[in-house]
């Protein structure tokens, strides 16, 4: 039976595998439960028995093969379905959905209209790890097709990664078109249950209303990109994970106005009030530890700061003196303890325009913990997790788009540039598989 949310194309191409398989395996497909997808007995190029798990006709799961829930290097992902209700994806006590992404390889050859080939450098179809147990690998030339729209030539699938957080709102690339397999349901490894390390914090610009994030590091240290219309221009660009869903989205501020959104792409704002006066400048963090990101001011003309635990409105929980009201104000965890501390930028020292950060680690007056010169005048500040470490760091950007990043090797990182760009670092989502809600 075809699911009622299939789209036009996923019919259609359930549709076309159905009759492969009644004609390839009648006995197969009306006998045993599954998809006609798995009906068909394909061994793929190895001495297995058809109930084996590499003749199921699925891919396996990365984790089988590289130890990690993610799409390996040279692969992307292409598309993803779903399965309802499923036991390991709970939420509130209640199952919930869970998500399989498919990771396809570069091509090696021409893909014609299907846009997909069997043709790879990376791998040959056999069973995953050359193990009848495991299922295959480098086999299936198909896409779903909601990921990664912009390539329009892929080739076969290498493996699965599988996640009980929404596929788009860790790849901007993935549309919420759905495709439901549940005979999928109970498709499992045990490393699936071990945690898969969040990217860190890759780099992203706001200009004039425009939002341009970098979702994938290339090996040229360079972004890909997605970019969507959020704010407008005279906007203070800032980014946090004002739901504590693990992912960093958009948000803007106009005077004292705090306008948010819980998914990186263009629409209404999630959120939308009123905190702190006109002309502050603005801060944002996870103050408590508590996993979501909170907001801040620190007066225009004075060194107070006055900092709220959740992205709404009310009175702040926090306020305090530190720096003084020329200095830039940042904020970051930088001691690893999982609450934000605050610091300043104060610029200007010698002939060279050197700037100076100030950092402290507790939310109160008093000195800071530390002090170290990084950057010039010149530059524009970003703060962020650059290596997963846990401890934010400081960075910095050149005019025309060369991130230099603390801690994180010499080379930098492009990230194109122009004119107005505003640089705002952000954190994609830790997609722990298992029972992680969602």
């Amino acid at each position: 039976m075809i699911a009622a949310n299939t789209s036009r194309r996923g019919f259609l191409t359930r549709s076309a595998v159905v009759g492969s398989a009644v004609a390839a395996a009648p006995a197969a497909y009306v006998l045993r439960p599954g998809t006609a997808y798995a009906a068909i007995c394909s061994c793929n190029n190895q001495s297995c028995n058809c109930n084996q798990t590499c003749c199921d006709g699925y891919t396996e799961f990365c984790c089988t093969m590289t130890g990690e829930n993610t799409c390996p290097t040279g692969t992307i992902p292409a598309g993803w379905w779903k399965v309802d209700g499923s036991s390991f994806c709970v939420t509130n006590g209640a199952p919930g959905p869970r998500y399989y992404l498919d990771c396809n390889a570069a091509p090696a050859g021409p893909c014609g209209p299907s846009g997909v080939t069997k043709a790879t450098d990376l791998c040959d179809c056999s069973c995953a790890d050359g193990d009848c147990n495991n299922r295959k690998a480098c086999c299936t030339a198909f896409r779903y097709g909601q990921c990664n729209q912009q390539v329009a030539c892929l080739g076969p699938i290498v493996c699965r990664v599988v996640t009980c957080t929404p596929p788009w709102n860790f790849d901007p690339t993935c549309t919420t078109a759905t495709a439901t397999d549940n005979n999928t349901r109970w498709h499992h490894r045990p490393c699936l249950e071990k945690p898969t390390p969040n990217r860190g914090a890759l780099p992203a610009v706001f200009n004039n209303g425009v939002w341009t994030l970098g979702y994938q590091m290339t090996s040229r240290n360079k972004a890909d990109t997605h970019s969507f219309s959020f704010g407008q221009p005279g906007d203070i660009p800032v980014m946090g994970d004002w739901n504590g869903d693990g992912t960093h989205t958009v948000g803007v501020v106009r005077g004292n106005r705090w306008i948010l959104r819980n998914t990186n792409d263009a629409g209404p704002a999630d959120l939308n009030f009123e905190f702190g006066d006109p002309g502050d400048l603005p801060v944002v963090g996870d103050w408590n530890g508590d996993g979501r990101t909170g907001i801040g001011m620190r007066m225009a003309t004075r060194n107070r700061w006055r900092l709220r635990n959740t992205a709404d409105p009310g009175p702040p929980n926090i306020a305090f003196r530190f720096g003084r009201a020329s200095d830039t104000p940042v904020a970051g965890d930088w001691n690893g303890d999982g609450r934000a501390g605050v610091g300043v930028v104060r610029h200007g020292f010698g002939d060279k325009n050197r700037s100076k950060w100030f950092i402290k680690n507790e939310l109160e007056h008093g000195r800071h913990d530390r002090a170290f010169f990084f950057g010039s005048e010149e530059m524009s500040w970003v703060v962020g997790d650059w290596d997963n470490s846990g401890t934010q760091r400081p960075g910095f950007v050149r005019p025309g788009g060369r991130w230099k990043l603390r801690g994180v090797g010499p080379a930098g990182v492009n990230f194109g540039g122009t004119e107005g760009d505003i640089p705002v670092p952000w954190q994609a989502a830790h997609w722990t598989p298992g029972r992680l809600p969602s």
